[in-house]
């Protein structure tokens, strides 16, 4: 099963990136995950994209970093027997395995599905655009990883009708 995944940080092109949030959706839409952290990143840390586009969308209940494994850990602990993660960004799984820590949950597959050949395709494109005319806050850890699902099962569909 996969579980889509989007992190927000502190922006790119900086020497150390730093996690700032981290959400995750499964395929079937039946659990999700929203973490905020409060201990790996400070304003200061942050581009003024990140500023302006990112920070003003964190709902607060910061999680220390520390905290936020334990919670992760806990739910890939109830998460199903086989779970790949689907994600636009290697960065967005290295800061999971990150995260994680060592050793990774044995329902974990080593590698991620790369949603970046999807993003392209009209019919991934156009459902992500839809969802987020529903949900406007691009750039929310969460919501993103909502909108990729939605891309992902439109562009599933598109296949089995092809």
């Amino acid at each position: 099963m996969l579980l889509f995944l989007d992190t927000e940080y502190t922006g790119f092109g900086q020497r150390i990136p730093r996690l700032i949030s981290l959400g995750i959706v499964v395929e079937d839409a039946s659990r999700e995950l929203y973490i905020e952290f409060s201990d790996t990143w400070q304003i200061e840390d942050c581009s003024d994209f990140v500023k302006r586009e990112v920070l003003p969308l964190l709902e607060g209940s910061p999680l220390t970093f520390e905290q936020g494994r334990v919670r992760l850990r806990e739910w890939f602990f109830n998460a199903p027997r086989a779970v790949r993660i689907a994600s636009d960004s290697s960065t967005d799984f290295r800061f999971l395995l990150e995260l994680l820590g060592h050793p990774l949950p044995e329902n974990l597959a080593p590698t991620f599905f790369d949603l970046r050949p999807l993003i392209d395709t009209a019919v991934y494109d156009r459902t992500v655009q839809n969802y987020y005319a529903k949900d406007n806050r691009v750039h929310h850890a969460l919501v993103d990883a909502r909108a990729y699902r939605q891309g992902w099962l439109a562009w599933m569909d598109g296949r089995k009708a092809g």
